[in-house]
Formats: structure tokens, C-alpha cells, sequence
């Protein structure tokens, strides 16, 4: 499950790289569902591969 610290991490990484630009809110709203289904243990199949790759990237070890 993310903590507080890997998704400060995560959405620093995503805003950092794509606010401001015009497909920042998709990525965005794919973050908070790819969390879920990434806590939920759900495969990121649906997810923009961009954000997919955000949360692999700071999923904290099981």
C-alpha cells in the first residue's frame, strides 16, 4: 500500500513533467485510479502506460 512519502514522490514526478500541459488532467486522473487498482492488486492494463510506469516506479516494496 503507498504512503504518504511515495505518492509526495509520485505526484511531484507527474507534476513536474506534465503540468501545464494539455494532457496533464488525464494522466492525473489515471494516477489516482491506477493507485487503487495498484493497491487493490489489480493489473495497470488500463492505464496510460506513462502513469503505469510512475507507479511502478514508487509502489513501495510488499
Amino acid at each position: 500500500m503507498f504512503k504518504k512519502s511515495d505518492l509526495d514522490a509520485l505526484y511531484d514526478e507527474l507534476n513536474s513533467d506534465w503540468k501545464g500541459k494539455p494532457e496533464y488532467e488525464q494522466l492525473l486522473r489515471d494516477a489516482h485510479l491506477g493507485i487503487a487498482y495498484s493497491d487493490s492488486g489489480r493489473p495497470l492494463d488500463d492505464i496510460d502506460s506513462r502513469v503505469a510506469s510512475l507507479i511502478e516506479k514508487h509502489r513501495p516494496a510488499s
